[in-house]
């Protein structure tokens, strides 16, 4: 099954911090500065999971992938067996702009979400009216 946009979008968020990281070690940091500029302009993030090879071309298995570079990054997901739950469907945040179904909980230190798209900027409570 292949994502839609709005899963996509999820995706990208929930992954632009690690692909920043690799993109920094790569040497590719001008081209993802693009795409990201492109998805918050309110462009393609289902493109952009694509360039990046986020996601599977057209198989019928087409879920997430590694991670910008492959030879660089690989299994950058969050492993939905690990101590926190995957950061995507349910928890107390949600995204501040209102673009995404992003929702999320606090890190282990008790800090906020923040919305990797619209640099850093902390995800609002889910029961805020903004």
């Amino acid at each position: 099954m292949e994502l839609d946009e709005g899963q996509a979008l999820v995706l990208w968020c929930l992954l632009l911090p690690e692909l920043r990281r690799a993109a920094a070690v790569g040497g590719w940091s001008d081209r993802l500065d693009r795409a990201v500029a492109r998805v918050r302009d309110g462009g393609s993030a289902l493109d952009a999971c694509r360039q990046f090879d986020l996601v599977a071309g057209d198989g019928p298995d087409d879920a997430a992938r590694g991670v910008g570079e492959p030879s660089v990054v690989t299994n950058a997901y969050p492993d939905p067996r690990g101590p926190r739950p995957p950061s995507t469907g349910r928890g107390e945040y949600r995204c501040p702009r209102g673009v995404c179904g992003r929702h999320d909980r606090r890190d282990d230190e008790g800090r906020p979400p923040v919305c990797a798209l619209f640099d850093d900027e902390p995800m609002l409570p889910a029961g805020s009216t903004r």
